[in-house]
């Protein structure tokens, strides 16, 4: 009863088995017991014998129960996938299997699914040995022998045995052989397949063949007798047959032919070699596995010659005569038949099989069978004998394996083939609707012609062929052709056929009727179709494209159809180009279906559109273009309805609203691609066409079926869940007034056809939200279409989990202020929210939340931070319904990161109020929650969102931790252990404080606990529970992750540790090594990890090691970087920590490596970045870059925090060690006094106030904590206070930057300093060394005296630094520092006090009159400078009071050591050239000698100076200066040329000389005549390309009162003539040269007398490109990585004839000054200050301030108002577009401001305010400076220009922007103050040039006045706060542009 066992079930535990020990990789302990398992229960046929169970019968054959075969099975099923180790036992195993077949019983059970037990066993042990021997050659003779036998001993028995026992186990054997031959990828050897074939053809004799087609027959009557055994023999074939598997003669015979040409395929074509184990073993019974893969590559691929072919040749005869025999025999039979041949006798199968054999063995034999290639072209012919598909097919697939390995025969064959498909055959014949590709016979034959083409001997084959198939297709056609297809080409052979015409072709189709003729058309676009697709030639592609969509025009439906169809194939493969004519035709005939017209069948066309969206993931690229196409044709169809609707009132559109429905099936198909995302990154064009898609889906019903009357659509519904789902947000905030141009004004919704079906939408919209009838009455009829669309999508999204797109309806301010429609939209939030709410309530009972929940849920998280308040109130309310519904959702790791992340990047954006004032960050990203946050500029809305996402917070914390603790906390303790370079981070994270609060916070659960806590009244928590887990999982973790290392580096050795340290020391020596040499690639956090490992060893080894102490301080030390040295500090810390005998030691080597960074310069230390004068370095004609102050500030902070975080480590150190450890005491005492003897190599960089200063606290700190004897104590104060001083002994600086927090942090810090200032005494406990004398500055007289003079100082500093702190002095900020010690000074104190200041560093005096706006001080400070001059010759400042304004000569001055001076920048040098300076030889030889020092890049700038210095030079020095300058700089010797040709004429008509014009042609003359060799060339080329450029402004004079038209066309002739010779540039560009001109840009300029003219040039520049520093060691001390690029840039330019421009460089001269002060203080104030060169008199080149707009132009657009303008370009004022705009409004504003009150800027109308395309302002056009303006009268304001639209811009006079903008301003105005001399000289140097602007030395004293020189910082901004006070709204700018209207035509609003 062994059939009754559960035999599939024990078939499914092996196969189980099976599938684990191919997953395993080597040989384990879990995959040998499985092996022995199995083994045990297989035995071979010796053991059998001696077994019990077995009982052998009377033929010695052995009984074999189901379960001992099932085993049996399984085994051979595990042995395909066995390692190599345990191989070659069970191969012995499998052999004996194989050989005990032939002799096995098999139980007579019908436990089998498809095949009996003999089959399944036989198969799949020949597949094991088949593979096995594939993986392991050494054992393919045994298995093959042993198959080989195998095969014999079963045709004997077939022959032999009793009928019933060969149908019930050798037949079903034997197929079971045919199965694994066919299925199981082999390389036969040819030998191999000889021996197969002598034993197969056995099977192939009449007689066995008669025998075994009559066993049937004879079982019958074996078993007439027994009934059970007859039923069990008729159901066993029963199901044979069922499997068209009969067990016939006829079949077997057909194995044998196909078994023979498999393996001889494989021997010709082997398979590659098996290398994935087998995990479907189900797979196994794909049969013809092996078969159909190697016909695959004989088809593809020409076969290999083989080697010994000589001993198959024989072989190889016989069996292709065979098959060509069998072939012609059944032929003949069947030709005799009346009727088709029966399935059982397998005739077609066996024909087919036959002919594929005789093809193989012609092409092993290399010899053509003539009779094979007869029956081929014969079969292939409209006169076949058979029409069969499956011979056909095996004549297409033998002729294509002929052809490709016989290629001689591929000529003759496509001349036949192409006759053959031009057929009308039945087989051709096919439904569009059923198939899914054309015939297969007609697709073979197609695939085999495009062979025989490839292969044929000509080039032009391929054309040549497939114009003649195209014209097939238009002779079948029954419209006339004007002209033929005719090919462009010759052909070269007579079978191919010369190209017939289709007129011919017409004469030739006509002996056959419609029906054929239909039929030969429709072939022959299937054809040339799969052509195109095999070639892949674009032109090939194009032609067939062309051709059938021509014919498509007037094509009948069935061709019609099949044009369609093969369209989408083509479409595929098609340019771009093609694929758009191809997805336009389709639309056009989906757009013209009529149901009344059955010339189109639009399911057709809807079928074809649909399959080419599922087509295109094999051309994602078309994706974009298919989607819009489609939307479009859409949109147009539903446009149609309306229309045919509106004129035809009564006509019914059913029909064609559910022909539009069908659309949405090719939408859905498309958008349902996984990897097609839509909606990332759409432009507004395709945002437009969904909307429109939607609304159109919305009025027809299709959301909504059962509300239009028609059935329910469950596929429409699906379909368009689906596309809601990739439908990008519908609503966009950049649009204006969406409401009214895109839903009142809306196109797509004809009014007409609304207004009749509206009152449906209103009654389901009032059913949907019936508290909101009222708003819902007075909605228009779009607006109804709106909300209904946004209900019903997010109703879709929100059902399926994809909520997160409902609040972005609130995001368009239009939106919001319609109060109706946003009443409704808040219904329809509720609803949708509800609907939410109630879908995922029900899949949570089923368990099946949607996975993208969690994702949607972080992005509904960042909208709750969006810009626009109703935006996050809906995300907010939604998010919070949610999670307060579903509290399990806080158990989501992504979202409980999301959450902390977004609430530390809130808290970091708050902060930025304070850290980047002046310019607030809009970004904000998490790395680790991968969130992007976008937020609003104003701080107080984001404190708002602060507050409200904390508040949230802490109410979904407690649900998550009341419901889920253990899972919630551990979350937590996730987050906060989660690895994450915190070297550059804020140690403040707002997160991760939320988060260990809650981690640690005891459940609402915990029933133990709250009882306690609410009893006694304290708050316990886990915090003990915490940090334990924390510690043992990081403790373990690092236990492991260490054991893993060291393993890994010693190998298991058992010197482990020894091993792993002196590998670790190697590792730190060459890590030390390389960052000493500047070449080390490591990265920071590889060498955190490293340092942290040095550090591990160091505390957890028993004995000290120096070595690693010494690695561990000198590696952060010498690589100084503060993410290395933030390392570094945490690793030394553990250290001491742990071992606390190790701190000295550390010390030890800390101070020897901070004493190594004084004596490098490093950090503290470094010049480098020293206070400059920023008129000593290159002063550009640039816009302000904010990137350059960027980088500035991250290289000062890289530079200097390394020292400030050391300096706040021994702080620390210092307070631990200060009450028992004098050992480290002394050690830092002698740090301190080392360091405070270096004060001079200290930094005097703004921000490196904060580390001076925190040095002097900590050593003041040392020194009052410390016991010493009276001369040490004395030797480090003084030391201290030397420190101290040196810091004043710089001219007074602001910060750099606009960092608040750096203010504050400076002003705490000098608070620290006072307080320990005004403690500190001489103590003088003891005296040791007797050196000590009385006479020592350390007595207490001098300190108080020095201590005084120092808190003065400090007070005076911190009195300006809150001042710059609130420049406004705004209540809200700091309030000024009131210090008692300047108020307690005397008008006659200040003498005593300068003393002291003088002897301890006269630098201090120096700018002390700069400190204190005293008179007493100015006076006291001059008369110790002019009496020592020789000591303050390294401060060039003090040369001011040693000359005074002027050198009288009543008055003698000490100049004998000014030559000595150190180098004053180059306009104050050249103003010592100046009359009022009588020509001091000494005074003259120290100004040539400083600009001779500095850099040509640098005097460049000054060259109008430098040339009106020529007046005064009567010692020749000037001339010197610019003579050996032009020699050195080419650019230079051009500029001056120039500008001193500019000056020899006072006026613009060069009538009036200037008194120096003689001087100055002499000067050009002599530089010009000094030029040789390439310098005269270059000279020539420039001047003569620019003359060439200047003279067409005077040929343009004639042309004055002529149209613009005419005088455009003189200039396009004048610069068509110009030629551009290498190297030659504008003037006004001397940075770039000119390679190209734009001779059509030529533009005339509005002029009454000149003719001023426009024109552009490329000019190529090298510009300067900054890349990101990398994360390596060497990158984090490095400062930047910059290289120059060559850009080309079109760049306009203006030239003038007959207007002074010096005037215009004069004042951009002064503001390009102004920028370089604000960039030196780290002020983002924006200035342009463009180019103008002035190149003769009256003549200049002006650059044109690129993408830029005048507001004149903006009025004549009719723009209203700024405010408008800045809506329509860049978004309504909450898009952060909008808001960078206005920032940069506001600091360009700022900066403008300041430059036209000090410069007087007049003339500010419209025309000369410009707004570029970042929203920046600029000013243009400076005539009138100073005392002159418009008519000679001044009449605007004194201050600037500040209307009303320009404060409304900001916001208000109330509003951030608007106090932003009066901040910088006060703090631009307080940042020139300090230059005021050089910038008076600038301009004092230019009144010799008489300008019309200049008024005398008046003028000069106004300009100083302006700045306020005598008022201290407090009082200067209050001076700025009235200036603009006085500017804001000011009447006279109103009445003066009211004027300019009036006058010019200037609007101003």
């Amino acid at each position: 009863m062994d059939f009754l066992e559960f035999g599939n079930l024990q078939q499914l535990i092996y196969v189980d088995l099976a599938r684990n020990v191919g997953e395993a990789k080597d040989v384990d302990d879990d995959i040998q017991p499985t092996v022995d398992l199995l083994k045990s229960h297989v035995e071979k046929r010796d053991l059998a014998e001696t077994d019990g169970e077995e009982e052998k019968d009377d033929t010695g054959r052995i009984y074999m129960p189901a379960s001992r075969v099932n085993c049996h099975i399984g085994f051979a099923q595990m042995a395909m996938n066995l390692p190599a180790p345990i191989v070659d036992t069970s191969v012995e195993l499998l052999l004996g299997i194989l050989n005990d077949i032939p002799d096995m019983d098999f139980d007579e059970t019908l436990m089998w699914d498809k095949w009996a037990l003999p089959d399944q066993l036989t198969c799949t042990t020949v597949s094991a040995l088949l593979r096995i021997s594939s993986l392991h050659p050494s054992w393919r003779t045994k298995a093959t022998d042993c198959i080989i036998n195998f095969v014999a001993r079963t045709i004997m028995q077939l022959r032999s045995e009793p009928s019933t026992i060969v149908l019930t186990q050798f037949a079903p054997s034997f197929h079971g052989l045919y199965r694994a031959i066919i299925s199981s990828p082999f390389a036969w050897s040819m030998d191999e397949w000889r021996k197969v074939t002598e034993h197969l053809k056995e099977l192939l004799l009449p007689d066995t063949v008669d025998h075994l087609n009559e066993l049937f027959p004879e079982s019958v009557k074996e078993t007439e007798n027994d009934i059970g055994e007859a039923h069990y023999v008729n159901v066993f074939l029963a199901r044979y047959v069922s499997q068209d598997r009969p067990l016939s003669g006829y079949f077997i015979v057909c194995c044998v032919v196909e078994i023979v040409s498999t393996v001889l395929g494989q021997v010709l074509s082997p398979p590659p070699s098996p290398n994935t184990p087998i995990d479907d073993f189900d797979g196994l019974d794909d049969e013809a596995a092996a078969a159909n893969s190697v016909w695959l590559r004989l088809t593809q691929v020409a076969c290999k010659e083989q080697p010994s072919l000589e001993s198959a040749l024989e072989s190889l005869e016989k069996v292709a005569g065979y098959a060509m025999r069998c072939f012609s025999d059944l032929l003949t039979q069947i030709e005799d038949m009346d009727v088709e041949p029966s399935l059982e006798t397998y005739a077609w199968e066996t024909m087919s099989e036959s002919l594929k054999l005789a093809s193989i063995c012609s092409v092993a034999s290399r010899d053509l069978n003539s009779d094979l290639l007869s029956k081929l072209r014969q079969l292939l012919s409209e006169d076949s004998p058979i029409s069969d598909h499956l011979v056909q097919e095996a004549a297409l697939k033998s002729t294509t394996v002929v052809v490709l390995n016989f290629p001689s025969v591929a000529l003759l064959m496509s001349g036949h083939l192409r006759r053959f498909v031009t057929s009308p055959l039945p087989i051709f014949e096919y439904e569009f609707a059923a198939e899914t590709s054309a015939p297969p016979p007609l697709a073979a034959a197609a695939k085999c012609l495009s062979l025989c083409i490839k292969l044929a001997p000509s080039n032009d084959f391929v054309m040549s062929n497939m114009y003649s198939l195209l014209n097939y297709i238009s002779a079948t056609s029954k419209e006339p052709h004007d002209s033929a297809w005719s090919p462009q080409v010759s052909s070269h052979s007579s079978e191919s056929g010369d190209t017939v015409t289709v007129h011919s072709l017409k004469s030739g189709l006509q002996a056959f009727n419609e029906e054929q003729q239909r039929l030969i058309g429709i072939s022959t676009i299937s054809v040339v179709t799969c052509l195109a697709v095999e070639f892949k030639i674009e032109e090939v592609t194009r032609l067939t494209v062309s051709m059938l969509l021509q014919r498509l025009r007037t094509a009948e439906p069935t061709v019609e159809a099949a044009i369609v169809y093969n369209l989408v194939d083509l479409a595929i493969i098609s340019p771009e180009t093609s694929f758009v004519d191809i997805i336009k035709a389709f639309s056009f005939i989906n757009r013209s279906a009529n149901p009344d017209d059955p010339r189109f069948s639009i399911n057709t066309v809807v079928a074809s559109q649909t399959r080419l969206a599922q087509e295109l993931r094999r051309r994602p690229e078309y994706r974009q273009l298919y989607l819009t196409e489609l939307l479009s044709l859409f949109i147009d169809k539903g446009m149609a309805i309306q229309n045919s609707a509106i004129s035809n009132p009564h006509l019914k559109t059913d029909d064609m609203i559910d022909q539009l429905g069908s659309l949405l099936l090719p939408i859905d198909a498309l958008l349902s691609q996984k990897d097609f995302e839509p909606a990332r990154d759409c432009p507004n064009e395709r945002v437009t066409l969904f909307r429109n898609m939607w609304f159109l889906s919305v009025l027809f019903g299709f959301t909504s079926p059962e509300e239009r009357g028609s059935p329910s659509s469950e596929w429409q519904i699906a379909a368009l869940t689906r596309i809601a789902i990739k439908t990008p947000h519908l609503v966009l905030e950049e649009i204006p007034d969406f409401v009214t141009s895109t839903l009142e004004y809306n196109t797509v919704i004809r009014q007409e056809y609304a207004q009749t079906v509206i009152h449906k939408h209103r009654q389901l919209l009032q059913k949907q939200l019936s508290s909101r009838h009222g708003d819902i009455r007075h909605l228009l009829p779009s607006q109804i279409i709106f909300l209904l669309t946004m209900g019903d999508i997010e109703a879709m999204r929100s059902s399926v989990g994809f909520p997160s797109s409902l609040p972005l309806y609130f995001v368009n301010a239009s939106v919001n202020a319609q109060p109706n429609l946003l009443s409704c939209m808040d219904g329809i939030v509720d609803k949708v929210i509800q609907i939410s709410i109630s879908e995922l309530s029900g899949q949570v009972v089923q368990h099946s939340m949607p996975e993208s929940i969690s994702k949607e849920l972080r992005q509904l998280l960042a909208i709750t931070c969006h810009r626009v308040f109703k935006a996050r109130d809906t995300a907010s309310k939604y998010l919070n319904r949610l999670i307060t519904s579903f509290p399990s959702l806080m158990c989501d790791p992504p979202l409980v990161f999301a959450i902390l992340e977004v609430l530390t990047m809130l808290r970091r954006a708050c902060e930025g109020e304070y850290l980047d004032e002046f310019d607030p960050s809009f970004q904000f990203h998490s790395d680790l929650a991968d969130i992007t946050l976008h937020l609003s500029d104003s701080y107080k809305t984001r404190n708002e969102m602060l507050n409200q996402l904390q508040a949230n917070t802490n109410n979904w914390f407690g649900l998550a931790l009341a419901r889920a603790p253990i899972e919630f906390q551990a979350t937590l303790q996730k987050y906060l252990v989660t690895y994450r370079n915190t070297v550059n981070a804020n140690p403040v994270e707002l997160g991760a404080s939320i988060a260990l609060q809650f981690a640690t916070a005891i459940s609402p659960s915990d029933r133990k606990q709250i009882p306690l806590m609410t009893s006694s009244g304290r708050k316990p928590d886990r915090s003990k529970v915490f940090t334990s887990q924390v510690a043992s999982k990081e403790w373990f973790s690092g236990e492991t992750q260490g054991l893993i290392m060291s393993v890994k580096q010693s190998r298991g050795t058992p010197a482990l540790l020894t091993r792993s340290v002196s590998s670790l020391k190697a590792e730190l020596a060459k890590l030390l090594e390389d960052v000493q040499s500047k070449s080390s690639a490591v990265s920071v956090s590889d060498l955190r990890d490293l340092l942290l490992r040095c550090a591990s060893a160091v505390v957890y080894m028993a004995k000290r090691d120096y070595d690693l102490i010494r690695y561990l301080v000198a590696i952060p030390f010498e690589a100084f970087g503060p993410s290395i040295m933030t390392t570094g500090i945490e690793a030394w810390s553990w250290v001491i920590g742990e071992r606390a005998d190790l701190e000295m030691a550390l010390l030890t080597e800390i101070e020897a490596a901070w004493n190594k960074t004084i004596e490098d310069r490093m950090g503290l230390f470094s010049t480098a970045l020293n206070y400059a004068n920023p008129f000593s370095h290159s002063i550009e004609y640039s816009p302000t870059d904010k990137a350059v102050i960027d980088r500035m500030n991250s290289a000062v902070r890289k530079v200097l925090l390394p020292h400030t975080l050391v300096l706040q480590m021994l702080l620390s150190r210092f307070q631990a060690a200060r009450y028992r450890k004098p050992a480290v005491m002394r050690l830092l005492l002698r740090l301190v006094l080392r360091t405070s003897r270096a004060h001079k190599r200290m930094s005097t960089h703004p921000l490196a106030r904060e580390t001076r200063f925190s040095f002097l606290l900590f050593g003041f700190e040392a020194l009052k904590s410390s016991k010493m004897d009276s001369y040490c104590e004395n030797q480090l104060r003084e030391a201290l206070y030397a420190t101290a001083y040196s810091w004043f002994s710089v001219r007074p600086q602001w910060t750099y930057g606009a960092n608040r927090v750096q203010v504050e942090a400076d002003v705490k810090i000098l608070k620290d300093i006072m307080t320990l200032l005004q403690t500190d005494a001489i103590r003088g406990s003891h005296t040791i060394s007797s050196s000590n004398s009385p006479s020592l500055k350390g007595s207490s007289r001098e300190l108080k005296c020095a201590n005084h003079l120092l808190r003065l100082l400090v007070d005076n500093e911190l009195y300006r630094l809150v001042v710059w702190d609130n420049p406004t002095n705004d209540t809200k900020r700091s309030t000024d520092h009131l210090g008692s010690t300047e108020k307690g000074m005397l008008e006659d104190s200040w003498g005593a006090e300068i003393r002291i200041a003088w002897r301890i560093d006269p630098g201090i005096v120096v700018y002390l009159p700069e400190r204190f706006k005293h008179p007493a001080v100015e006076r006291e400070a001059g008369r110790w400078i002019r009496a020592h001059p020789r000591e303050v010759l390294d401060h060039p400042e003090a040369l001011k009071f040693v000359l005074g304004e002027r050198m009288d000569r009543s008055m003698q001055r000490d100049v004998k050591h000014v030559i000595l001076s150190g180098a004053v920048p180059p306009v104050t040098a050249v103003g010592f050239f100046e009359p009022k300076y009588n020509n001091d030889p000494i005074l003259l030889q120290y100004a040539y000698r400083v600009l001779e020092e500095h850099d040509v890049s640098v005097t460049f700038f000054f060259v109008p100076q430098i040339v009106q210095a020529l007046r005064h030079d009567s010692h020749g020095y000037v001339r010197r200066f610019i003579f050996d300058t032009a020699k050195v700089s080419q650019l230079f010797c051009h500029q001056i040329i120039w500008n001193m040709k500019a000056n020899c004429y006072k006026d613009d008509s060069a009538s009036l000389e200037d008194p120096m014009k003689p001087q100055l042609e002499e000067m050009t003359n002599l530089i010009v005549e000094s030029l040789s060799g390439t310098a005269r060339g270059f000279y020539d080329k420039e001047f003569g390309f620019f003359g060439e450029v200047t003279s067409i402004s005077g040929k343009l004079k004639p042309y004055i009162k002529k149209s613009k038209p005419e005088k455009k066309s003189k200039i396009d002739e004048e610069m068509a003539k110009i030629k551009v010779e290498v190297g030659v540039y504008l003037p006004s560009n001397p940075d770039g040269i000119v390679v190209d001109i734009d001779r059509k840009s030529g533009r005339p300029l509005q002029s009454h007398a000149k003719a001023p003219f426009m024109a552009s040039f490329k000019v190529r520049k090298r510009e300067l490109i900054v890349t990101d520093i990398p994360d390596t060691v060497l990158g984090d001390e490095a400062m930047e990585l910059a290289e120059r690029k060559e850009i080309d840039v079109w760049q306009s330019a203006i030239f003038k004839v007959g207007d002074d421009c010096r005037q215009d460089v004069l004042a951009l001269q002064v503001i390009a000054m102004f920028k370089n002060i604000f960039t030196s203080v780290g002020l983002n104030l924006y200035l342009f200050p463009y180019r103008v060169t002035a190149t003769a008199p009256g003549c200049g080149v002006i650059d044109v301030v690129p993408n830029a707009t005048s507001r004149d132009e903006m009025g004549r657009a009719k723009v209203n108002d700024l405010l408008g303008f800045f809506q329509s370009k860049y978004g309504g004022e909450d898009s952060i577009k909008f808001q960078r705009a206005r920032l940069n409004f506001i600091q360009s504003m700022a900066g403008y401001s300041v430059a036209c009150y000090i410069l007087q800027i007049k003339d500010r109308h419209n025309g000369n305010i410009m707004i570029d395309g970042e929203g920046h302002i600029v000013h243009i056009d400076f005539g009138f400076l100073f005392d002159i303006g418009p008519g000679g009268i001044k009449f605007e304001p004194n201050s600037f220009k500040l209307n009303h639209e320009m404060v409304e811009l900001m916001g208000g006079r109330y509003s951030q922007g608007y106090m932003l903008f009066v901040q910088l301003t006060v703090k631009a105005f307080l940042a020139i103050r300090p230059y005021t001399d050089e910038i008076v000289n600038t301009v004092e140097l230019m009144l010799g040039t008489e300008l019309p602007s200049f008024k005398g030395e008046g003028t000069i004293k106004r300009l100083r006045d302006r700045f306020a020189p005598a008022l201290n910082e407090r009082q200067a901004a209050e001076w700025m706060m009235g200036v603009v006070r006085n500017a804001h709204e000011n009447m006279r700018s109103t009445v003066y542009d009211e004027f300019q209207r009036l006058q010019n035509g200037i609007p101003y609003k």
